[in-house]
């Protein structure tokens, strides 16, 4: 599998696990955690574009590892 379809394929897992925590009311701090976790997503779209690659994988793992902080929280995972 070639990078940029990993990071593709990793940035649409991100984008379904965004949507199993959708609903949830957030405190301040866990909805600062959530807001960047999306600039994370964001930034791995941006340097994917880019094909700068090491660093849209870095972005992106970086943002499934803040996410998947808050869903282990409300017993998600």
């Amino acid at each position: 599998m070639e990078y940029k379809e990993k990071i593709t394929i990793d940035i649409q897992k991100l984008e379904n696990n965004l949507i199993e925590v959708e609903n949830i009311e957030f405190n301040e701090k866990e909805k600062e955690v959530y807001n960047r976790a999306l600039d994370y997503m964001n930034d791995s779209k941006y340097y994917l574009e880019k094909e700068d690659f090491r660093t849209a994988f870095g972005c992106i793992e970086y943002s499934h590892g803040l996410l998947d902080g808050l869903r282990m929280i409300y017993d998600l995972i």
